[in-house]
């Protein structure tokens, strides 16, 4: 079970944000998208898991400019800072 944390590290659930590593995934219909760095995002979820990966941060990354379809990816302490990987906007 994790512990949904509110904010973490500069980071706030429900926070926009701007990817800084290339990012990929499958949207709701299945479809592949890869994303460049600097698309739009928002933070879904920060929960504390008390196992090796620490920190997870759930982030929902835009693949359109209509924002109807996205891509989730999720962010660890095992990956590395989350600095590296988004900042917020």
């Amino acid at each position: 079970m994790a512990e949904r944390l509110a904010q973490w590290r500069g980071l706030t659930r429900g926070q926009k944000i701007k990817t800084l590593i290339e990012t990929k995934g499958a949207d709701h219909d299945d479809i592949e998208h890869t994303m460049p760095p600097g698309t739009d995002g928002v933070v879904d979820q920060i929960e504390r898991y008390t196992n090796e990966q620490g920190v997870v941060v759930t982030i929902v990354i835009w693949v359109d400019d209509k924002r109807d379809r996205s891509i989730v990816n999720a962010f660890d302490e095992l990956d590395g800072p989350i600095e590296k990987f988004v900042e917020a906007i």
